[in-house]
């Protein structure tokens, strides 16, 4: 996390869910989350709309559990999931009760993915950041002043990246 580049010095490529990847230019899209590896043609617009998409799939099977488990033990609930590129934050409540992402997430270890996730759920409970939200959100995370410094270092790295970077 240290490092300033969004690429690795061994892989040429960016993190995803908070592991370095390795990316491939090919005439094929593939994408490997098993292997770390991505190929595809950087300049195809199609690779890089379905490469999108694949990602924001990632992203909602990391999500999805989390807000439904947190949603669960905070006895609230959410309408829609909708993850989007955003400029100026990780995530956000509606008064509706929907939940945005922001599609850069795809970049953050898991655990980070969770606490974001908890954090826009508690939202729907608590609508500001007074005492009694950080109460609900100490609840599940007793580190929560850890991750919020943690969310700002990673904020700083991921908004020097082209997104999506190949």
């Amino acid at each position: 996390m240290r490092e300033r580049s969004g690429t690795s010095r061994n892989s040429g490529g960016p993190l995803i869910l908070g592991e370095r990847f390795e990316f491939r230019e090919n005439g094929s899209l593939k994408v490997d989350f098993d292997e770390k590896v991505i190929e595809f043609d950087p300049s195809s617009p199609n690779h890089l709309n379905r490469l999108e998409r694949i990602l924001k799939r990632r992203l909602l099977d990391e999500l999805e559990p989390a807000l439904a488990h947190y949603s669960k033990k905070l006895g609230v609930r959410f309408n829609r999931i909708t993850i989007r590129r955003q400029r100026t934050r990780w995530g956000s409540c509606s008064s509706d009760g929907n939940l945005n992402f922001n599609l850069r997430l795809v970049y953050l270890p898991p655990d980070l993915i969770r606490y974001i996730a908890c954090h826009e759920v508690a939202h729907l409970k608590e609508k500001n950041h007074r005492k009694a939200f950080w109460r609900l959100v100490g609840s599940e995370f007793a580190n929560y002043k850890e991750m919020e410094k943690r969310l700002s270092e990673y904020w700083s790295l991921v908004q020097r990246l082209p997104f999506f970077m190949p």
